[in-house]
């Protein structure tokens, strides 16, 4: 299957796969945060790290993904672990 076949079979829209990945990025904050402190939180953001991170963030998962598949870098078994998940953060959105 493609990206995009298993995207749609888990019904995710770019927002979903959006605030799935924006939930990534600010979960490794919060570990930089109670490991390290502000000071390495601030040298992230100052450095324009978490700009770059946010980019395009999905349009480039997708892109990545998809490539990883077809080289079978990544098996479709493994996508379907970060689908789900992502279903479970769609999901825990919509009920907050």
């Amino acid at each position: 299957m493609t990206i995009t076949e298993l995207i749609d079979e888990y019904n995710l829209s770019d927002d979903d796969i959006r605030w799935s990945l924006s939930m990534r990025i600010a979960e490794s904050l919060a570990i930089i945060l109670n490991e390290e402190g502000v000071p390495a939180v601030a040298r992230k953001l100052w450095s324009g790290e978490i700009g770059d991170e946010l980019y395009d963030i999905v349009e480039r998962w997708i892109r990545v993904r998809g490539e990883n598949l077809e080289r079978t870098i990544l098996d479709e078994g493994h996508m379907r672990d970060e689908l789900s998940q992502m279903s479970v953060d769609a999901i825990n959105r919509r009920q907050n």
